[in-house]
């Protein structure tokens, strides 16, 4: 049977005047408009549409994607603000309502909200702000090291909260971190720990950059840059990712390990690599 709030692949049944009816099985038929249809659209064509709800509560069909579908957390501009609640952008002709049951803080018609899109109790396509209720703390089934497109939802004291697969949460620490990230921005990351509790630790980086590996660059920099470089624990953390691709913790530690063993100096302007 087809999802409802997510693209399906289903077969043009029948036309009309107004448009295309697609073959839902159980839903029935699923009404797509010539407007939203594919060009030179025929009776027989496997389409991919859209699901969602007319006004009317009836089903119909879109060959537009929109921005997110259901189960989805994104970011999504509000259009207009009215009695029934917010409805935002979500690139299909019909707005996504967003009740006021479900608002978080004051909102503002053309600013943006964090929302996850799910089914109502009368099974309505909406939007939710309040994440907590759909998102899970723990994650124990994750892997250290398995990436993941995650969204950013907020700051907190130790960096920054973010949705896994949409449905768990994540900790990116700021000590890995290269610049300040903003709500709402998408970017990979990695299981760095499960902990104990079954939350997640995440990092921008790939797992399998440890401290030996990043030491190893180092020293090649240094030896193709006649031993020295101009790059330190003083160094932002943008110009030691330029180079490294790591954050400035990790280079630190690198830095700090290398000192150790006595391979380079740490100087005022930079690190020297010291002849054995």
């Amino acid at each position: 049977m087809p999802d409802i709030g997510r693209v399906n692949r289903l077969t043009v049944s029948r036309q009309s005047p107004a448009g295309f009816y697609l073959d839902g099985g159980d839903l029935g038929d699923i009404f797509l408009s010539r407007k939203n249809a594919p060009e030179n659209c025929q009776i027989g064509d496997i389409v991919d549409g859209f699901i969602h709800h007319h006004s009317d509560g009836s089903l119909i069909a879109s060959s537009k994607t929109p921005l997110a579908q259901l189960g989805d957390v994104a970011l999504l501009k509000i259009a207009q603000i009215n009695d029934t609640g917010a409805f935002l952008d979500w690139g299909l002709d019909k707005e996504l309502l967003l009740p006021y049951a479900e608002h978080m803080g004051e909102i503002t018609a053309g600013k943006k909200a964090l929302v996850k899109i799910y089914l109502d109790k009368s099974y309505r396509i909406v939007a939710s702000m309040k994440l907590d209720e759909f998102i899970e703390d723990t994650a124990p089934h994750l892997s250290r090291g398995q990436r993941f497109d995650v969204i950013v939802a907020g700051k907190t004291e130790l960096g920054y909260k973010a949705v896994i697969d949409n449905g768990y949460w994540g900790l990116l620490y700021d000590s890995d971190l290269i610049r300040p990230l903003r709500k709402g921005e998408t970017l990979t990351a990695y299981v760095k720990k499960v902990r104990d509790d079954g939350r997640i630790d995440l990092s921008i980086q790939p797992i399998n950059i440890g401290g030996n590996d990043i030491a190893a660059k180092i020293i090649a920099q240094l030896e193709a840059n006649d031993g020295f470089l101009a790059v330190g624990d003083k160094s932002p953390p943008e110009a030691i990712y330029s180079l490294f691709g790591v954050s400035k913790k990790i280079f630190k530690q690198a830095i700090g390990r290398l000192y150790k063993q006595k391979r380079i100096d740490i100087e005022g302007q930079g690190i020297r690599l010291l002849k054995p």
